[in-house]
Parts: C-alpha cells; sequence; structure tokens
C-alpha cells in the first residue's frame, strides 16, 4: 500500500489534532470525526502513523473493552509504552482518530505498542492499513441483529478480517465454538485460552448462538456448560472440539465485588491470580489478557501478577461513590451479556436498587426484541431487589417486559430525566446498580460524572 508524502502526512495529522482538539474542548469527546478528517487529506496515514508498532486488536461480541484494559495494563507494567484507544470509537475512523492524534506531527508513532478496541465489522477494514502482531477474540453472540443480520454473519465479518492478516496469532476462546472455528483453515498460528473445568451453570443454558458444526453441520454434545454456549463442546460425527487451552484457568477459588481470585496455569506454570474485577466473564477475558500478553513477549507470571490491579473501563463494573453510596455501571447490550450481569447482581446478599436503560439508537441496534430473550425473571424476583428504576428511549416497552417478569408498580419506576434518576439514588441510600446498553450508558454516565466528579469517558 503507497504511503502518502511528506505534506500529506503532517497536513492529515494536523488536521487530526486540531479536530480533536476543538472537538474535546467543546465537551464532544472528539472520537470517530478526527479520523474522518485526517483520512480525507491521506487515506493511507495509519501506514505511516503505526509503522514499527507491536499491535494487539481485540474484537469479539463482549468483553472487548474490559479485555484491551487488561492487556494495556499488562504490557505497562512490564515496561512497555502503551497505546490504549481508551474512548471505545471502535469502528475504523474512531481507531484511526487515537493512532494519528499519538503520533508525533510528522507522522512517528510515539508508542511502540498499541491495543485496540475493534469492531466485529471493522477489523476487515482496520487490518487492511495496521498489520496486528495479535488478533483477541473473546466470544459471539447474537447482538444488534438488525446490523449484523444474526451471529454467523458477524462470524463471517471477522474470518474476512482474520483471512486479511495471515501474520497475525490468533488468541481464541477454547470454549466458544463460534470463534474458536476461526482457526479452521486459515494458516496463522492459534494460542487458545479456557477454562479447565466448569464452574457450574450461570442461568439458563441456552444453545441458540451455538449454531452446529462448521466442518460437518451435526450438532454438538457438551461435556459440561460454563454460560450460554460456552463450555466442553464436541461434535459427536467429525471430532471438532474444544481445545486444550495453553492459557487455563484451572479453578475459581472466590469470586466478589471487589473481584476474583483463581488459580491460572500458563507457561507449565499453575499459580494463584487476583482479579481486580468480579464476575466468570472477566476471568474468561483475564485469561485472554494473559493470553494476548505471552503473545506479545510478557513474562506469564509478570501478565498474571498485572491482574490484580487492573481498574475497570468506563461503563464496565466501574464504580462510583455518590455520598458514600456504591454505585456500580454494567454495561449490558444483549442476552448472554445480560443475563450474566443478572448472574453477578444477584449473587450478593445485600438489597440493592437497580437501574436499568434501553435506547434503540445506531449504535444500540434498533431492534430491542432481545429483550424478549433476556432472563429479567432472575433479577426481577431476587428478593434483595428493592427498587427498580426504568429509563431510556424505549423505557416503557422494557417496563411492560418487566412487568411480565415479575416487577409490577410497586416496585419499579420510569424515570426519563438522568439527572432526576442521580438524586433519587443519592436519597435510596442502598448500594446501585446500573444496567444500560450502550448510548444510554453514555447519557448516564455523564450525569454520574458530574454528580461524583469523575473523570470524562476519554480520559
Amino acid at each position: 500500500m503507497k504511503k502518502p508524502n511528506m505534506i500529506q502526512t503532517i497536513i492529515s495529522v494536523a488536521a487530526c489534532k486540531l479536530t480533536r482538539f476543538i472537538l474535546r474542548k467543546t465537551g464532544r469527546g472528539g472520537t470517530a470525526v478526527p479520523g474522518i478528517v485526517a483520512m480525507k487529506f491521506a487515506k493511507n496515514i495509519l501506514c505511516v502513523t503505526t509503522e514499527g508498532m507491536k499491535i494487539v486488536v481485540v474484537t469479539g461480541t463482549n468483553g472487548k473493552t474490559t479485555t484491551c484494559n487488561m492487556i494495556e495494563h499488562s504490557l505497562t507494567s512490564a515496561g512497555k509504552s502503551c497505546l490504549l484507544n481508551k474512548s471505545g470509537a471502535n469502528l475504523l475512523h474512531g481507531i484511526a482518530a487515537d493512532l494519528i492524534s499519538s503520533a508525533t506531527w510528522l507522522g512517528k508513532p510515539k508508542f511502540p505498542y498499541a491495543v485496540l478496541e475493534c469492531d466485529e465489522a471493522a477489523l476487515k477494514q482496520l487490518v487492511q492499513y495496521v498489520q496486528p502482531s495479535a488478533i483477541v477474540v473473546t466470544n459471539l453472540f447474537s447482538d444488534q441483529v438488525d446490523r449484523y443480520g444474526g451471529v454467523q454473519n458477524t462470524l463471517k465479518e471477522i474470518r474476512t478480517g482474520v483471512e486479511r492478516s495471515p501474520e497475525s496469532v490468533l488468541v481464541l476462546n477454547a470454549e466458544e465454538p463460534l470463534s474458536a472455528s476461526l482457526s479452521l483453515n486459515v494458516p496463522n498460528k492459534v494460542v487458545w485460552y479456557g477454562l479447565d473445568q466448569t464452574v457450574g451453570v450461570q442461568g439458563n443454558i441456552d444453545l441458540s448462538d451455538a449454531g452446529v458444526c462448521p466442518v460437518c453441520q451435526s450438532a454438538y454434545e457438551y461435556d459440561y456448560h460454563i454460560y450460554a454456549h460456552l463450555g466442553g463442546f464436541r461434535c459427536p460425527k467429525c471430532g471438532y472440539k474444544r481445545q486444550t487451552p495453553d492459557v487455563a484457568v484451572t479453578s475459581i477459588d472466590r469470586i466478589a465485588a471487589s473481584g476474583s481470585t483463581v488459580h491460572m496455569k500458563a507457561a507449565g506454570k499453575t499459580s494463584e491470580a487476583h482479579i481486580a474485577l468480579p464476575a466468570v466473564y472477566n476471568v474468561y477475558n483475564a485469561a485472554a489478557a494473559v493470553a494476548a500478553s505471552m503473545v506479545m513477549e510478557v513474562p506469564a507470571g509478570k501478565a498474571i501478577e498485572s491482574l490484580a490491579s487492573v481498574h475497570s473501563s468506563f461503563g464496565r463494573l466501574e464504580t462510583f461513590d455518590l455520598d458514600g453510596i456504591r454505585v456500580q455501571m454494567i454495561l449490558v447490550k444483549n442476552p448472554a451479556g445480560c443475563n450474566q450481569a443478572f448472574s453477578y447482581v444477584t449473587g450478593f446478599d445485600e438489597d440493592f436498587t437497580a437501574v436499568l436503560c434501553l435506547n434503540d439508537r445506531t449504535g444500540d441496534g434498533h431492534d430491542i426484541s432481545w429483550i424478549n430473550d433476556t432472563d429479567y425473571e432472575k433479577l426481577c424476583q431476587d428478593p434483595h431487589l428493592k427498587k427498580l428504576y426504568v429509563a431510556g428511549d424505549r423505557a416503557a416497552d422494557l417496563s411492560e417486559r418487566l412487568k411480565k417478569a415479575g416487577a409490577g408498580d410497586d416496585l419499579q419506576e420510569i424515570v426519563t430525566d438522568y439527572s432526576q434518576l442521580v438524586e433519587l439514588l443519592r436519597k435510596g441510600n442502598r448500594p446501585v446498580f446500573l444496567l444500560p446498553n450502550y448510548t444510554s450508558m453514555m447519557e448516564l454516565r455523564s450525569a454520574l460524572s458530574q454528580a461524583t466528579k469523575a473523570k470524562d469517558f476519554w480520559e
């Protein structure tokens, strides 16, 4: 691919930096627009601003942001200077904005390493300009079906990206049969991560996304389930099955609101690992992060050690202090992720307030039918749930679904103003779990940040 000349490079970089500066000064964040502007001046500018960098790209349905955060923390803990696209703008132009803005005025990268969160459909675009050392795929679930057209189409989008990047090491979830199938018929080296043993069923078993064997189209059999369609899958006809993980969680010893303690095997050695984030899905994210870090030449022990001091990403188990009240935000955007969040919030022996927010904007997907496939009954029928607030553009629809799940008018209340909602939470005087989808999370987080003086989401 032809690189832009020096004049084109300088103009492109300057346009990106200036546009981002103006947008952030006006409180708009400046996510994708600076990248759009920069690539208007030099379409191939990323070939310059990423030259010589070692890059990890993380894609998949759930867990991208947290896994990126864990990998970046591991690399920096090992003394490697690393860029992370913290804003969460994970389409091509959003990623470009971070990579270009962080370069020098001459387009030279300031960081030798980068960890990039990438939308599933954008991977095939990104790898035309960026050559990843590793591509991590977290998992695949039904999500934004009006945009992706179903989980099999999402898998095809990612496979196209993988096929365009044959030199990248694939870091794949051994228990997830869809993303695991990316290892078939490609020359890429594969590093596997997963759980060596079941941790018990987390909610109802749901194999609707699992599909059939990609080799012979037979139905899977399972030796055990973790949650949804993750577990010890195998095809009884052709032998396609879960692979033995290179990085394996051999036991989960403790999960609490403050984090988890597990034993993890990597590089032939099993050691205790403290993960400073709770929930089973973050155990998977941690294993993925260790595997990716090892690909980037971080010693296994150092990568595992870094998990104890990792911080939550914005909106992903992010915790706020609202006048002494613990408020925790968990992004939910599809049935699998939502059900896991419900397993987490109902797992503590304490009364709590929950807030569910639902928008149907472009960033969320316009089809909200997924709420009919979500186990709201688990949340609404928990005896520790004392108050339930419902907000967002589709609050009325969500409220009706919650009534079917057992949340009557005595339990739930629709609130249309996020600032008012924050004040209600302040008066409630009990722990709060916020469960918004993406665009509603951004609005709610803005109101909560003003009340608690938290950092902007891109910081």
